[in-house]
């Protein structure tokens, strides 16, 4: 029998500074509670970072940044996010729709609140991009997805598929990504892969994963070996109760995960921080100053330098 472990998320800040730190541009504290990676796991499948934030997040200002070796996503359950990029796109992302950001061997981008005064609710996912595909051209995408019912509950499926839904974004692992809106306690059992990892992301209320109830806000892992995932909501009469569901095939490769860069070596991380620096005229040297067109400003809001790398060579993980 699979057994699902409950793992409890952190604060961070999303422009690298520390938790209670002084606030970025425009005077905003931008914090989100990470429940991946932890200190005893680093990926579930592709899977390899979830940010939760809401449902009061303040307005969201994150300058110019770098990507490397990943896919971005971002989904949205209140709230409006402008994104845009080194390859010139400028959209709003809004509730029901996925962004899908592949950075591929090198991209910069913006996120800020389209509404500047409305609070955010929502998550941030990324996807390392296996070694095959990981220097892929940098390209966004935007879906709408179309909700279907399964049971007596509304399901959103914005990557892969899961049930009855399905997304046409594209993907380089085989994964799958999608919101539940759980309307009455009746269980939802859904054929998956036996081989799959899954997490169960509680958004509100109690979502109960096999036998195992993950409380709001935790995110309950499940190793492969089932076909069949069993979710269930505790929650009072007339409450909806939401769930992110994310799953995938073990990514068998060790990864190296460090600020906004997902590489394979030390050195990697640190030639890719090195262009970065030189790029945005912060730091000398780089071999590249060109590996990261910059994205348009917003507000004239000044890049954000990468953090220092640490006194010791970082170690990819399993």
């Amino acid at each position: 029998m699979n057994t699902v472990e409950v793992l409890q998320p952190r604060r961070v800040r999303l422009d690298g500074k520390q938790p209670g730190s002084e606030p970025n541009a425009g005077g905003v504290i931008t914090e989100t509670a990470r429940l991946l990676p932890q200190r005893d796991r680093t990926l579930i499948g592709g899977w390899c970072l979830i940010d939760h934030f809401g449902p009061d997040a303040a307005p969201l200002r994150i300058a110019g940044h770098p990507h490397t070796g990943l896919q971005a996503m971002t989904w949205l359950f209140d709230g409006e996010i402008r994104h845009r990029d080194s390859l010139g796109t400028d959209e709003i992302i809004r509730p029901g729709e996925v962004g899908v950001l592949t950075a591929g061997w090198g991209v910069t981008h913006s996120e800020y609140s389209a509404k500047d005064t409305a609070p955010l609710h929502g998550v941030e996912l990324w996807a390392a991009l296996p070694d095959a595909s990981r220097f892929v051209d940098p390209g966004f995408e935007q879906f709408a997805t179309e909700p279907v019912r399964m049971g007596d509950h509304e399901v959103a499926v914005f990557i892969g598929e899961f049930g009855d839904g399905d997304s046409p974004v594209t993907t380089y692992s085989p994964l799958c990504a999608a919101e539940i809106r759980f309307t009455t306690d009746d269980p939802l059992v859904v054929d998956v892969p036996a081989g799959w990892e899954f997490g169960v992301l509680a958004d509100s209320g109690v979502v109960q994963v096999d036998e195992i109830k993950v409380p709001a806000g935790s995110l309950g892992y499940r190793a492969s070996g089932s076909d069949r995932l069993r979710l269930q909501a505790h929650a009072n009469a007339g409450e909806i109760v939401r769930a992110i569901v994310l799953g995938g095939e073990p990514l068998d490769e060790d990864i190296l995960l460090a600020w906004n860069f997902v590489g394979r070596s030390h050195d990697e991380i640190a030639a890719w921080r090195a262009n970065w620096q030189a790029g945005i005229g912060a730091e000398q040297g780089g071999d590249n100053p060109k590996n990261f067109p910059l994205v348009a400003r917003t507000d004239d809001d000044p890049e954000y330098p990468a953090p220092p790398l640490p006194p010791v060579r970082l170690r990819p993980r399993h």
